[in-house]
């Protein structure tokens, strides 16, 4: 263990990942793929940043989304890091520019990362379940 142990709670991350997958199953107006975009974004920093916590715990220390998700990989935690070394790259578009193709792609990537996101936190649960 790296310094002391940090509180892994799932509860604002199992949140916000209803909250996506509630907005991506009536996103039809632009409002509503804005809320989707919103959603995303909100999910992605919480997941990463989750990540990040669990890995001090385990007494790897990260910095960075990319550095998170590899080690994540690497720990079972996911198991497509490729893909989410790709919403790395969707996400850092919203940061920088905001238009109707970048809404479109995260709208159709969305239910993709809404399940991976699903697969990590019913790993987490797990791995935390099972060091208790």
């Amino acid at each position: 263990m790296v310094g002391e142990i940090e509180d892994v709670n799932l509860e604002s991350l199992k949140k916000a990942h209803m909250t996506l997958k509630r907005f991506i199953g009536s996103a039809s107006t632009e409002i509503e793929k804005a809320g989707v975009v919103q959603a995303f974004e909100f999910c992605y920093e919480l997941a990463w940043k989750t990540i990040k916590r669990f890995l001090f715990n385990e007494g790897i220390m990260v910095s960075s989304p990319r550095e998170s998700f590899r080690e994540a990989g690497r720990n079972g935690l996911i198991e497509n890091v490729r893909i989410w070394l790709d919403f790395i790259i969707i996400r850092n578009k919203t940061v920088h520019t905001y238009n109707e193709v970048v809404l479109k792609e995260i709208v159709d990537i969305a239910p993709i990362f809404e399940q991976e996101l699903n697969k990590l936190i019913e790993k987490l649960e797990n791995k935390i379940r099972n060091e208790q």
